[in-house]
């Protein structure tokens, strides 16, 4: 059978061949619609370009890598799925590694995908500096999820001062006043740091003090925040509600107040964040702010490709959402 030419993508993408050049280059803008045109013909005839050396750029390999933390992790593999589902219906195929939380690894895992002729990147809770990336990557099309936004990269990302601020605000409305708060990695990445300026903003603006004996390193870890929980409790300091910074680390409060026979939520509320798909069926349901991360995870395909054709707008992200459910209940007097 005759290999497809950029004459039958051009003819049933109904664009010129010029425009089909252009996409394959990725040597200029090409409208939206035209670039998903040409997508569409590329997978439908399994169209594969020839190696270019016009204006220093290689043809598209038509593959996107896709670099995580890790794998066995409900948050990344939410993501993941988005990011696959949209994959099933493009003209791309992925590559997908984890870095294991290494940022030697990390970068060794970003080497080796430009060796592979990626046409972009994704980078999903990168590990490393702006500045690191784009010395790796140079001109190569890159997209952050979830990350730094005080840089230029692109970035796709939930308001998690506005989501601290809801998790904080429900317990405050419940009637808690003596709330625990259990932050995630502070060091690494503006996500946990976020969280906790919500929380803190949300105490200040209901007249409560901010009371540093109550915020505890919860780790995003099921085990940092259960010891955290522990010695809070060792410690004898009083508390009625707990805003842990992920779901892992709701499940290690929750399991530390059981062992003490501390009633959840009768005695002690408990909200989480990330609304993982394991939180609506343990004991109890864990009330929690929901992550979009399925649908971030899609809109993050989609805006690489359009970054690609350099068509990209700034992407719609949907807000974080409050999950009522069982942890979270009003103060008991």
């Amino acid at each position: 059978m005759k290999k497809p030419t950029v004459y039958d993508v051009a003819r049933l993408a109904g664009v010129s061949v010029s425009t089909v050049s252009r996409f394959n280059n990725q040597t200029g803008y090409i409208a939206k619609e035209k670039a998903q045109a040409i997508e569409q013909a590329i997978s439908e005839l399994s169209f594969s370009a020839k190696t270019t050396k016009h204006h220093g750029n290689k043809a598209r390999s038509m593959k996107i890598g896709v670099v995580v933390p890790t794998f066995d992790n409900s948050y990344f593999a939410s993501i993941l799925n988005g990011i696959n589902h949209c994959a099933q219906n493009s003209a791309y195929s992925l590559r997908i590694e984890s870095s294991r939380f290494s940022k030697v690894r990390e970068q060794k895992v970003i080497k080796q995908m430009l060796n592979l002729g990626v046409d972009a990147l994704v980078l999903v809770v990168s590990l490393l500096s702006e500045d690191e990336i784009k010395r790796l990557v140079g001109t190569l099309p890159i997209l952050i999820v979830a990350g730094s936004d005080k840089g230029s990269l692109p970035i796709l990302k939930i308001d998690n001062v506005i989501a601290g601020r809801i998790a904080t605000n429900h317990l405050i409305q419940l009637g808690h006043t003596k709330i625990v708060h259990a932050h995630g990695r502070l060091n690494e990445g503006p996500d946990a740091k976020d969280r906790l300026e919500g929380y803190k903003q949300s105490l200040l603006e209901a007249g409560l003090q901010v009371d540093s004996r109550l915020i505890v390193d919860g780790g995003y870890y099921t085990k940092t925040a259960y010891n955290a929980v522990l010695q809070l409790i060792k410690d004898d300091i009083a508390f009625s509600a707990v805003f842990a910074a992920n779901d892992l680390s709701a499940y290690g409060v929750i399991q530390a107040l059981r062992e003490h026979d501390i009633a959840v939520p009768q005695q002690v509320s408990v909200i989480g964040f990330d609304d993982l798909y394991t939180s609506e069926i343990v004991t109890p349901a864990l009330t929690t702010v929901r992550q979009p991360l399925y649908e971030i995870g899609k809109i993050a395909l989609s805006h690489i490709c359009d970054i690609m054709s350099s068509n990209a707008d700034k992407p719609f992200v949907p807000p974080a959402e409050l999950i009522v459910r069982d942890s979270a209940s009003k103060v008991m007097n």
